[in-house]
């Protein structure tokens, strides 16, 4: 049994984030069968996790194609960098808020206190 290592760097973020199996011998010799839906889908959920990112099914299928190839030229650590949304981001559009509808109520100033402290009033007829 044999521990098979990917690492994910998203563009413009320092953090990486890994994501670890182990493979028996027959597995090693042809891990496309490893990656069944079900082990698709826990590495796309550790990877969201981690790093809060959106992986939509095309960046998941870049992730396993490169893990595969290098699990078959033997190599036990692999690595991608990839540009993802944020999954805050990617899910705003579905977003369905719609505000505080209620009117608030007037607030009417208080006029007392004013009055001019300086020249003139200008005159109120207009002919």
């Amino acid at each position: 049994m044999v521990r098979y290592t990917f690492t994910l760097h998203i563009k413009d973020i320092e953090d990486e984030y890994r994501y670890s199996v182990t493979l028996d011998s027959s597995q090693e010799d042809n891990p496309a069968l490893f990656f069944t839906l079900s082990e698709r889908e826990k590495l796309r959920a550790s990877f969201q996790e981690q790093s809060l990112c959106k992986i939509n099914s095309y960046n998941l299928d870049k992730i396993i194609k490169t893990w595969i190839q290098d699990i078959e030229e033997g190599y036990r650590d692999s690595a991608i960098t990839l540009d993802l949304p944020l999954i805050i981001a990617s899910d705003i559009s579905q977003l369905q808020e719609l505000g505080n509808q209620e009117i608030p109520n007037l607030v009417c100033p208080d006029l007392s206190g004013i009055e001019p402290t300086s020249g003139m009033l200008p005159p109120l007829n207009f002919h």
